[in-house]
Formats: structure tokens, C-alpha cells, sequence
């Protein structure tokens, strides 16, 4: 098997080597990071997260919502955590209240639920998937620092961590690769399991989907490449990118 990289050009590869590439993403990541301090992992996931929910931004504003104050807090913290304006112990109740608060939407029950916090953050109603996604992804990495730093810590699933994971991004690109199918009008013949893999390797050939690799490719060389007096600039600079163009944002959110 060839051996891919993030430099990899998607729109050279054959709908099998696509695949491939795809498969070995993560591995390629964390490849890539491996000299790389947790600054640097996290500047990736807050890359590419902003122009993720800033896509979610869009589609909710054509249906006059916004995006919740719990995973706008979230991140708002992870950046402050990246210019060194705060310290994991100051957010530490926020965020274990926030990732019981994701468990209990997902996994749990009402009575699960921190009722306080979900009331303030959410309004009591938990988030759709494309939003449950940045909810998991942005408070998973919160409790990696508290975790990595040794803040309070109330969840045994993030003991032991080291370091910054890209966890986030895959489960990101698993719903825009499936929401593709949709978007780009790709023939679905089925719900069997044969033909949506051949939609997923027809998904990987559209210039959408391609756009959207080649986004994450760029943003994690940025975050490689970056220093720390420039992560104020990046965060004011990701504020204009999105994942997909602006006329997707709405039928995304429809998916």
C-alpha cells in the first residue's frame, strides 16, 4: 500500500487510493504531530473546528437560531487556554459539568442531567447532531487538558491522557462524509450496506467533498507550522473560513 501523507493531492488519487487515504487519516495525523507539543494539537482542532461551526453558524442563522452558549463558551475557553489567558483549574467545573452534560443528552436519561447547567447552556434541549458534534469534540478537549495538567477531574474516561487527540476531526468528517451522499446528490440505490459504500467512494471524487479535505489538510499544516504570537491572528483570521460554501450550510443542517 502507498504510503500517504497530508500533502497527498485527493484529486490524483483513483476512487481505491481515496479510500485508502481516508482510512489512514487519523494515523497520518498523529504522524505528522508527533514532534509536536499540545499547543500545536489543540491550534489544529480549533482550526478546523471554527470553520465547522462557523458553517453551523450559517445554517442556523437562515433559521434564525444561533449556536449554543455552551459550545461557544467551550471554545471560547480552549482558545483563552491556547494564549495562555487562563489555566485548566480556572474551567474546570465548566467543564466536567459540560461533558455530563453531553453524556446525559446522549447516553443518559433527563434525570441524568446537571439541570442548572443545561438550563443556562442549552436551554434544556439538546443539540442536533451536526451541533452534538462540536459539543463532543470542543468538551472532550477540555477535559484532555484537565486531564493532561491535573485539574479536577470527575470523568474516569479521560484518565491517563498525555496529550491533545484528533478525535474530533474524524468524528467530524464521518457526518459531512455521510451528509456529502445528500449534498452533492450522489445515487443512493439503497439502504444496504454494499450501496452506501459505493455512494461514500462516489462522495470521495466530488469536488465537495475534496474542498473539504483539503481545508482540514491546510489547517493542520498551518497549526504545524505556526508560533504562539501567532494564534491571536489565526483565531481572528478563521473567523471568515467554513467547512463547506455558504449555500450548504442550510441543507446541512437539514440532514
Amino acid at each position: 500500500m502507498e504510503k500517504y501523507t497530508l500533502d497527498t493531492d485527493l484529486s490524483s488519487l483513483t476512487d481505491t487510493q481515496t479510500n485508502e487515504w481516508i482510512l489512514e487519516f487519523h494515523d497520518m495525523i498523529e504522524d505528522a504531530f508527533a514532534d509536536s507539543d499540545n499547543h500545536s494539537r489543540l491550534l489544529g482542532n480549533l482550526l478546523i473546528m471554527e470553520r465547522y461551526t462557523n458553517t453551523l453558524c450559517q445554517g442556523l442563522k437562515a433559521q434564525d437560531k444561533k449556536l449554543s452558549f455552551g459550545v461557544q463558551k467551550a471554545m471560547d475557553l480552549l482558545w483563552d487556554y491556547l494564549n495562555d489567558r487562563i489555566i485548566p483549574a480556572d474551567f474546570q467545573d465548566f467543564a466536567n459539568d459540560l461533558y455530563t452534560c453531553f453524556l446525559a443528552f446522549n447516553i443518559g436519561t433527563k434525570d441524568d442531567e446537571p439541570e442548572e447547567f443545561c438550563n443556562k447552556y442549552f436551554n434544556g434541549i439538546a443539540p442536533e447532531a451536526y451541533e452534538n458534534v462540536a459539543l463532543e469534540w470542543s468538551s472532550c478537549l477540555l477535559m484532555e487538558l484537565i486531564s493532561i495538567t491535573g485539574a479536577h477531574l470527575e470523568h474516569e474516561d479521560f484518565e491517563e491522557i498525555c496529550e491533545i487527540d484528533f478525535y474530533g476531526i474524524n468524528k467530524m468528517l464521518d457526518l459531512l462524509e455521510d451528509a456529502c451522499i445528500e449534498l452533492t446528490k450522489t445515487p443512493l440505490r439503497s439502504n444496504l450496506t454494499q450501496d452506501f459504500i459505493e455512494a461514500i467512494k462516489q462522495v470521495h471524487l466530488t469536488p465537495l467533498f475534496r474542498q473539504i479535505i483539503y481545508h482540514i489538510q491546510k489547517d493542520l499544516k498551518t497549526a504545524l507550522n505556526a508560533t504562539p504570537n501567532q494564534f491571536l491572528s489565526l483565531k481572528e483570521e478563521y473567523r471568515q473560513y467554513t467547512i463547506i460554501p455558504k449555500e450548504y450550510a442550510t441543507a446541512l443542517l437539514e440532514y
